[in-house]
């Protein structure tokens, strides 16, 4: 894996993720009223419901978002101090695949499990 293509793919990557972020924060700076265009007094229940809950995933949103980012940072220190592919946990090379598909990946594919079946 070309390292300099990897840092490129990264900071393309992070560049994105600056930019959802960037949107998310200005759709979530709305007042709920300013994002239904009307009062809530004169809304319906499923009305102000609904915003709600478009909020609560725009929310979802930023924070994997946010999360992404810092993965991405994450693997760029790594890229620099030459651990770039070990996975945070075990120490062992993260494969060669899931790098691929996720190039901020912190954690091998038996360590990712192991973290998710633990939630």
């Amino acid at each position: 894996m070309d390292r300099e293509d990897l840092r490129q793919r990264l900071l393309e990557e992070r560049e994105r993720m600056a930019r959802e972020i960037a949107e998310l924060d200005a759709d979530l700076s709305k007042s709920l009223e300013d994002s239904s265009e009307e009062s809530p007094y004169d809304q319906h229940m499923a009305e102000t419901a609904a915003v709600t809950l478009d909020r609560e995933i725009d929310l979802t949103l930023q924070d994997n978002a946010q999360a992404t980012l810092t993965q991405i940072d994450r693997a760029l220190h790594k890229l620099d101090n030459a651990t770039y592919g070990l996975c945070d946990n075990c120490g062992k090379p993260i494969g060669e695949g899931r790098l691929q598909i996720a190039p901020y990946a912190t954690l091998c594919v038996d360590c990712k499990r192991l973290q998710e079946r633990n939630r």
